[in-house]
Parts: structure tokens; C-alpha cells; sequence
């Protein structure tokens, strides 16, 4: 086996557990929406759908990004680099991200289109709970909210 094909081999036996501790972290917390919202398993299915067509339209989007900015930053390394193509590189990457942030705004709103009122509501609790998150260390330092031991689940 050459050296290169040895470190292939281990880089794969590495990453491997790391993938399913991902994975498994993905799972508890998908599982952890289902449960908090209350989602049937029809809501389920739609709700996978969602996720599959954000992830389909968002790798290639990425990976376009990604190599945007890194043309970017070649550029930008050069001693005097093209104003035009900075310029141009910029703007494609503008564009990139507002074809990302797209299709963010539409997964989110198709998930919100598939909630009940109840449901909804939860997920906005949670959304105002997330705004409020940063205070909650001042507010247990004075006693106003219990210490994180005390509360159960």
C-alpha cells in the first residue's frame, strides 16, 4: 500500500466516528422539533421534503461560493490586482448569497406553511425565546431566573 493510499485509509477511519456523531446529533435534534412542535408523521414526510430540496439547491450554491471567495481572495493576494474582476467576483458572490438567503427564506416559509396555529406558535415562542437568550445570565446572576440545575425537563 502506498503511503498515499495509507492516508486515505486513515483520514477515512478518522472521520468516520465523527460523521455519525453528526449524524446522531442531527437526529436528536430532529427528533427534538418533532417532539416539541407536536409534528404528525405527514408533517414529518413534507417537513424531509423540505430539507432535501434546501440542501439540493443549497450545496451547489455553497461550493460556488466557496470558490468565488477563494478566487477572491487569490486576486486580492496579487500585488495589484484588477479592479474590474474584484469588482465582478464580488457581485457574483452578492449574488450567490442572495440566491442562498432565497432559498433559506423559502424552506422556512414552506415549514411554517405546513404548522397548525399551535404549532406555529410554538416555533415563535422559541424564536422570541432565542432574542431573549443573551439576557438570561444577568437575570440568574440576580436571582431572577432559577439556576440551569433547577430546571427539569
Amino acid at each position: 500500500m502506498t503511503r498515499k493510499a495509507l492516508l486515505w485509509v486513515v483520514m477515512l477511519v478518522v472521520a468516520m466516528p465523527v460523521v455519525a456523531q453528526e449524524h446522531r446529533l442531527a437526529d436528536r435534534a430532529k427528533d427534538e422539533v418533532i417532539r416539541f412542535l407536536a409534528l404528525t408523521p405527514e408533517q414529518v414526510t413534507e417537513w424531509d421534503g423540505l430539507l432535501t430540496t434546501r440542501h439540493d439547491t443549497l450545496a451547489p450554491l455553497r461550493e460556488q461560493l466557496r470558490a468565488v471567495e477563494e478566487q477572491l481572495r487569490e486576486l486580492l493576494e496579487q500585488p495589484s490586482p484588477d479592479p474590474t474582476a474584484v469588482g465582478n467576483l464580488v457581485l457574483q458572490g452578492k449574488g450567490l448569497k442572495d440566491q442562498i438567503e432565497t432559498a433559506n427564506k423559502a424552506y422556512l416559509d414552506g415549514f411554517e406553511e405546513m404548522l397548525g396555529a399551535e404549532q406555529k406558535a410554538r416555533l415563535h415562542f422559541l424564536r422570541r425565546a432565542e432574542r431573549a437568550e443573551p439576557h438570561f445570565p444577568a437575570f440568574r446572576h440576580f436571582g431572577l431566573l432559577p439556576p440551569l440545575l433547577e430546571h427539569k425537563r
